[in-house]
């Protein structure tokens, strides 16, 4: 699960702000942001609502800080995550993204919650802000590792694991269909052809290029050559 185990040492007032933000992303993965109210929070986090306006002054506020929050714990959970499969080989990496949505999965009201705040950063400059740098983390991440791999456009295979793993996330939220053998053929495919040579037409290194064959004309000139 997403939340829970990177929590770190807090403050008693720390922890409760905590407590608000993971309440506030719930309720945003079971209503979309709309559903976000001062009174919803307080009730899903079991706090008295004056501790909503002592922390945030606004809604707006409250979704904006909800959304780092969840940045910031999912780049915590990749981290871990990353530490515990460290990728070697295509296959592996591979492994690594089922992994991350196999996990996701274990709590997919937060999983819609993240889909709930990409959609909400077309309307809030700030969310759209953060969710930039968000998805710049991600495909440098998956760019670090295709480039440890040999891919020769790391970026832009970053770029397309993203995308892909997005879509299958979606496909699954919305039909609830979507099996990691599915997503794990779907990996395989592309993240072998990101690692894959250029092209077939490149010649391997160390090897000659192939000979001209000799013409008449060639061996009339060595001959004169040679008198």
């Amino acid at each position: 699960m997403l939340f829970g185990a990177h929590e770190r040492a807090a403050t008693s007032a720390e922890a409760r702000r905590r407590t608000i933000l993971e309440a506030a992303v719930r309720v945003m993965g079971a209503g979309g942001p709309d559903a976000i109210t001062h009174r919803r929070v307080a009730a899903q986090a079991s706090v008295p609502l004056g501790s909503l306006t002592y922390y945030f002054a606004s809604r707006e506020e409250l979704v904006r800080e909800a959304f780092r929050f969840y940045i910031a714990e999912a780049t915590a959970f990749l981290n871990d995550l990353q530490r515990e499969y460290r990728p070697r080989s295509a296959a592996d990496l591979v492994e690594l993204l089922v992994e991350v949505t196999r996990r996701e999965f274990m709590d997919p009201a937060i999983v819609r919650a993240e889909y709930e705040m990409i959609l909400y950063a077309a309307r809030d400059e700030a969310v759209a802000r953060d969710f930039a740098a968000w998805e710049r983390g991600l495909e440098a991440r998956l760019a670090s590792q295709l480039e440890a791999l040999g891919a020769p456009r790391p970026f832009e295979g970053g770029r397309t694991l993203v995308d892909l793993v997005r879509g299958f996330e979606l496909e699954r939220l919305s039909r609830h269909e979507g099996a990691e053998d599915e997503l794990r053929r779907r990996l395989t495919i592309v993240v072998s052809a990101l690692v894959a040579p250029v092209s077939r037409a490149a010649r391997p290194a160390g090897r000659r290029a192939p000979e001209r064959p000799r013409t008449h004309s060639d061996r009339n000139r060595k001959r004169r050559t040679i008198g």
